[in-house]
């Protein structure tokens, strides 16, 4: 089983999250678990380095973001980071402030 953690931070609070991923067969991910972290931790830890590609389902257990208890996730199309999403239409990349619209959640 290949497993990987990822780097999302909370729309909202600001807060930076790990979340837990499991490859699937297809080349698709489960997110299994989410936890709050310290960015300077992550880092030293690579988080802020993996990537993974292919579609971000959520098992039944997933708890979603710390902070919001959000369980959608979008990709910047700016700095391509990941933040927790809330539905709103129009809003500002926690990463980097780039204002997304017309964007397609995970």
């Amino acid at each position: 089983m290949e497993a990987a953690v990822i780097l999302a931070k909370c729309i909202k609070r600001r807060g930076v999250y790990a979340i837990r991923t499991q490859k699937l067969e297809d080349g698709d991910w489960w997110r299994t678990w989410a936890f709050p972290v310290d960015e300077q931790k992550a880092q030293q830890e690579g988080y802020d380095k993996t990537a993974v590609r292919g579609n971000l389902y959520n098992t039944k257990d997933y708890p979603g973001c710390p902070y919001c208890g959000s369980i959608n996730l979008i990709q910047c199309d700016k700095c391509r980071k990941l933040a927790c999403w809330n539905g709103e239409q129009q809003l500002a990349c926690p990463w980097c402030g780039h204002v997304m619209e017309n964007f397609v959640s995970h």
